[in-house]
């Protein structure tokens, strides 16, 4: 007989070369909570409680996958961003909470009531695109990206949110502009490809590569061709939002202020301490 003491005992065992106890336990929190509705209250309540067959079997399966190094988001095919509840399949990138704290600093930066024109490069799933909407529902958001697969998933959380973002596909590294913008954001491709060897096996065998990296020569390709747009694209006063690469904050920083087009550029640090975002104005 399982019961869910007895189904996270054996997670705890089979997965602890993988994953630290405490990890383990979360993911076991929230595979519960995603796959059957069980709050982690209510699974306090059962822990002790004989699980029917289908849940035990469910969870099983779940913990095979999760030793293969695939991310219990793609398993349960969807996760949580900011306040919303986001599909995600390996077409897309799993939204980090970082993200999240640029959303809150994009929100942050803007008037109260804000109906402008917001431009997301590389939106993937859409979750910072949908996120700005759902906080600023007054707003023209647009959100671009090369991979069709991933505006498919996109489109999908925008239906299923009733959240009325453009998605188009369009190539951030093609030149030419878009139209004129009071915020540019992006969380473009930024890792060196010389970094794969050292990454975790759940992302670099199973989040898009294409999201992820770029030649190890050109660590600042997509931040040169998104700020080369945002000198044509952006309003006097139009703020410019980079998800960063903590190695190359500082080189992306004196890139942008070598335009000379942007003053107040700053470098925030994450809840990690690590310097994750930067915020650029347009003279």
């Amino acid at each position: 007989m399982s019961t869910f003491s007895s189904i996270h005992a054996d997670w705890q065992q089979t997965l602890k070369a993988l994953y630290p106890e405490r990890e383990v336990s979360n993911l076991f929190r929230f595979a519960v909570e995603d796959l059957f509705g069980f709050t982690l209250a209510e699974q306090t309540v059962r822990k002790d409680a004989v699980q029917p067959e289908t849940i035990h079997s469910r969870l099983t399966e779940v913990r095979d996958r999760l030793l293969t190094g695939e991310p219990l988001q793609y398993i349960v095919g969807f996760t949580y961003f900011d306040e919303l509840k986001l599909v995600v399949s390996p077409a897309v990138l799993i939204p980090r909470p970082e993200t999240e704290e640029l959303v809150h600093w994009i929100l942050g930066s803007v008037p109260a009531g804000f109906n402008g024109t917001i431009t997301d490069w590389c939106t993937g799933s859409g979750c910072i695109a949908l996120a700005l909407k759902y906080h600023l529902p007054e707003a023209q958001i647009s959100g671009y990206d090369l991979s069709e697969e991933a505006l498919e998933v996109a489109r999908l959380n925008g239906k299923r949110l009733e959240l009325d973002v453009r998605l188009e596909t369009r190539d951030a590294l093609s030149p030419g502009t878009a139209e004129e913008a009071d915020v540019i954001v992006s969380n473009p491709p930024y890792i060196p490809e010389n970094e794969l060897a050292v990454m975790r096996k759940n992302v670099k065998e199973f989040e898009p590569h294409m999201a992820l990296f770029v030649p190890d020569n050109q660590a600042l390709l997509f931040y040169e061709a998104i700020t080369e747009k945002a000198l044509h694209q952006l309003q006097p006063d139009g703020q410019l939002f980079f998800e960063l690469h903590e190695d190359f904050a500082g080189a992306t920083k004196a890139m942008i202020e070598a335009t000379g087009a942007f003053h107040s550029v700053e470098i925030r640090h994450d809840l990690q301490g690590k310097a994750r975002m930067l915020r650029a104005v347009r003279k």
